[in-house]
């Protein structure tokens, strides 16, 4: 089951403690058997090339601009697909 929570507030990044621009957490465990958590971070995550390009994205106005909403969902799965694979799991459509 995926359920999707907005929140006006995010808890602080786990690796620098700066904020988070998102938070998910993934409906796969990793290899301890715990909930894989992808965090997007604008300190963090610049040198990873989906998530770079999603924070461009936000940087740009991409989030408050409905022109763009297409450009930051494929983003928004290239991004998934990173974070996933730094976790051993294989993005899967269809």
């Amino acid at each position: 089951m995926t359920r999707v929570e907005l929140s006006d507030s995010l808890p602080p990044c786990s690796r620098c403690g700066g904020g988070l621009i998102s938070s998910i957490v993934m409906p796969q465990e990793d290899a301890a058997g715990r909930p894989i958590h992808l965090e997007l971070c604008s300190l963090c995550d610049t040198d990873k090339p989906a998530a770079a390009a999603l924070l461009h994205w936000f940087a740009t106005g991409g989030g408050k601009d409905m022109s763009r909403v297409a450009e930051g969902a494929e983003l928004l799965v290239e991004w998934q697909k990173e974070g996933m694979a730094a976790h051993g799991w294989e993005f899967q459509t269809g």
